[in-house]
């Protein structure tokens, strides 16, 4: 239940931080240029970090189940 809580805490500050930052950037990734606001890149890179955290806790919760 703390991690719950510590995770809602972190992505409501996370997001007053996004919001802040509503500027337009340039993101350049191997041929790729994207222009758009810094707030929308940075809450992609939010939610990529957050699914990536569940997926990381959901293959360890599998395999100690599995050894069960």
């Amino acid at each position: 239940m703390f991690r719950f809580i510590l995770g809602i805490a972190f992505g409501i500050l996370a997001l007053i931080f996004v919001f802040q930052n509503m500027e337009n950037t340039n993101v350049t990734f191997l041929a790729w240029t994207i222009t758009t606001s810094r707030a929308v890149i940075l809450f992609i890179i939010l939610a990529a970090g957050f699914i990536v955290g569940w997926a990381v806790g959901s293959i360890g919760r599998w395999k100690r189940r599995a050894k069960r």
